[in-house]
């Protein structure tokens, strides 16, 4: 199976925009149960770095997932650093939130 050509930085934060309105968001199992709890992060700050920060690494290939995950960097509601890694399921409009730190 050949990869897909990863998104451009603003067609992924648009992406995450519209899933964010109309699609679902899906913490892993890792994230939900490991790293926000790790990081005393709560769904409503998650979503808060999810509308407000920005791609600005590269993209990097999940394996496990056949996608591409897009690290999103901005502030928790608190103004900490906070930082989601996801992987965009744009065919199922599926955000899926691999880990947070």
């Amino acid at each position: 199976m050949t990869r897909p050509q990863p998104l451009s930085f603003l067609e992924a934060e648009r992406l995450i925009q519209l899933i964010l309105n109309e699609g679902i968001v899906e913490p892993t199992y890792h994230c939900k149960n490991q790293s926000m709890p790790k990081r005393n992060v709560t769904t409503p700050q998650l979503i808060h770095v999810l509308k407000t920060g920005k791609i600005i690494r590269e993209p990097e290939w999940d394996n496990e997932y056949n996608n591409w995950k897009y690290r999103v960097e901005g502030v928790d509601t608190e103004g900490d650093d906070l930082v989601a890694i996801t992987i965009i399921i744009e065919s199922d409009r599926i955000l899926k939130i691999i880990t947070v730190f």
